[in-house]
């Protein structure tokens, strides 16, 4: 059977009466009809005509008082008809192709690497905002402006591209590599006091100290000049002063520690929620409500992966508990306990290249709490590098 009569269908049929079917034949070819296959048999002559011809033989049939007997059908026209009393197969057939050709036109997942010091959820965000998540249609999709407004708001990438695989995205980065500060050696510099204080020591390696040990100098006092004069050949010369000029110091830090405070503390029970999200929908998988009033919500995010691609579909929980603000009152040895703390933190970063010799407390209690003032004696170099011409 050819293929034209298998898309047009097809009737195989036998001429029951056993006389009478050569005039049969005669009066098909007359009329035009086309039949193949004919074959004699003992019970009559069968032949193949197409499915919307056999109609049109009961004419020839007629003149040749013969009777016609179908033995099979085929062809692409019967299977469509059995499929008329199967809606539902029909419909799932083109719900299908449609699916798939919805689904065809959004991004299904994004891979991202290289990110070393650039937060990667920080990044999804951002692509995500520029239309490159899974669930998003592809429409409108440019590479190019992408990965300028991305390079835009992460200035330490130095590099990226933004690939398109049909429905996956790949984003690899370069972070720029930090170099370290170079100094400039150009010009001419002095050496000014970056604060007050009483001069210890003096050590300059270059140029010429104008204060000495015991010395009191303000901010901003000159320590050392870029001039140096040579006596005996009687000239100047300008140098690139250098050295180091420790003095004793004074600070004073100050911490105050409230002793009513607020704080969010658990006020009922805790709900559990599931979500299944599936290109950006989220379809919930319980039917609990959430509870009233201010709530803290924590949770996770559980990615479906397949063969190493994260594909966009994940499982979402979270937990939300109902809080709410209340005022606590410490004791006055716990506010100052905790301001003793925070003072030692404050020590640590702002003195951090002092060495500090005397320290000495002053803890005041009022209505506003326990504030605690410490006064410091230190001994540092406050000598700073100031460029006063090229």
């Amino acid at each position: 059977m050819s293929v034209m009569h298998w898309l047009t269908g097809w009737v195989r049929f036998q001429v029951v009466t056993p006389r009478g079917g050569e005039r049969f034949l005669n009066y098909c070819t007359r009329t035009g009809l086309i039949l193949w296959q004919v074959r004699p048999g003992k019970k009559g002559i069968t032949a193949c005509v197409r499915a919307n011809q056999y109609h049109l033989l009961r004419v020839p049939a007629r003149r040749a008082k013969v009777r016609l007997h179908i033995l099979r059908r085929g062809g692409l026209p019967l299977k469509l008809n059995h499929l008329r009393n199967r809606p539902g197969l029909a419909a799932g057939f083109c719900l299908f192709w449609a699916v798939l050709i919805g689904l065809g036109q959004c991004f299904w997942t994004v891979e991202v690497g290289g990110c070393q010091t650039v937060p990667e959820t920080a990044l999804r965000a951002s692509l995500a905002a520029q239309g490159v998540a899974p669930g998003k249609l592809k429409k409108g999709f440019c590479a190019k402006e992408i990965q300028l407004k991305i390079m835009e708001q992460f200035p330490q990438i130095s590099w990226i591209s933004i690939n398109n695989h049909g429905g996956d995205i790949d984003v690899h980065l370069t972070e720029k590599d930090t170099a370290p500060p170079v100094a400039d050696q150009t010009g001419w510099y002095q050496l000014r006091a970056s604060q007050r204080g009483r001069i210890v020591e003096v050590h300059v390696t270059a140029g010429t100290a104008v204060v000495h040990s015991g010395d009191g100098v303000v901010k901003g006092q000159l320590l050392a000049s870029a001039v140096v004069e040579n006596k005996d050949e009687k000239f100047m010369r300008l140098y690139h002063a250098a050295g180091t000029v420790t003095a004793e110091t004074k600070h004073t830090l100050q911490v105050t520690v409230p002793l009513d405070f607020a704080q969010w503390e658990v006020c009922g029970d805790s709900v559990e929620r599931s979500f299944l999200q599936i290109f950006g929908m989220q379809i919930p998988l319980s039917i609990k409500l959430p509870p009233q009033g201010q709530l803290r919500r924590s949770g996770e995010v559980t990615a479906v992966r397949l063969c190493g691609k994260e594909l966009p579909v994940s499982l979402m929980r979270e937990k939300l508990t109902p809080v709410r603000s209340a005022i606590h009152h410490r004791s006055r040895q716990q506010a100052e306990q905790q301001a003793k703390q925070l003072m030692a933190a404050r020590e640590k970063s702002e003195l951090a290249k002092a060495q500090i010799t005397q320290r000495h407390d002053t803890v005041k209690v009022s209505s506003a709490g326990v504030t605690i003032t410490r006064q410091f004696v230190c001994r540092e170099n406050i000598a700073e590098e100031v460029k006063i011409s090229q």
